[in-house]
């Protein structure tokens, strides 16, 4: 009796180890890849006569702490399906907080990049939006895959000069990973 109780011991002890293992992993991230492709809704348009902007927000993540996520490409697209920007062959525009760019296209770990649509895209007509974005990424070994949220803002908007002016709202909205290998 003794040495079955020893034994059961032994066992739950070693299960529980590597029971820990496992969910020590999933807590840095339920999911890990070499490449992915992530999808986003937005749009960017004037309303109310050219006094309210309503434009997407991108913020892009790295949530790995050692491996680099590198943006391989960029597409907008119009509610017709339509390409609007695509950085196939060229550069990534440079992103509001500079970390990513014409000259970088690679979120170093832990890194977060941000990009305005009304800094990339047209004002589009109703018939035009919304929009998707698209991102192709990969990474040089397999990473936590790339985060990705939309923000909807709405700003004032002075019709004459252009200037956004207060912010009159916001939304956030999670992207999705369509693709992951």
């Amino acid at each position: 009796m003794l040495r079955t109780g020893f034994s059961v011991l032994v066992i739950t002890i070693f299960w529980a180890g590597f029971a820990g293992a496992a969910l020590a992993d999933r807590g840095k991230g339920e999911t890990t890849a070499r490449q992915g492709v992530v999808k986003c809704g937005g749009n960017n348009f004037l309303r109310l006569g050219g006094t309210e902007i309503q434009f997407a927000s991108y913020t892009l993540r790295n949530f790995d702490a050692t491996q680099p996520i590198v943006v391989d490409r960029m597409r907008f697209f119009d509610a017709n399906g339509n390409v609007l920007f695509d950085t196939a062959g060229g550069a990534l525009p440079l992103a509001e907080n500079g970390v990513l760019g014409p000259a970088n296209s690679t979120l170093n770990p832990n890194q977060t990049a941000q990009f305005n649509s009304n800094d990339i895209l047209p004002f589009l007509a109703q018939t035009d939006r919304p929009i998707q974005l698209e991102i192709e990424w990969s990474a040089p070994g397999h990473a936590l895959g790339l985060d990705v949220i939309t923000i909807r803002i709405a700003r004032q908007r002075d019709p004459v000069t252009g200037a956004i002016l207060v912010e009159r709202g916001r939304h956030a909205t999670e992207c999705r990973s369509i693709l992951l290998k």
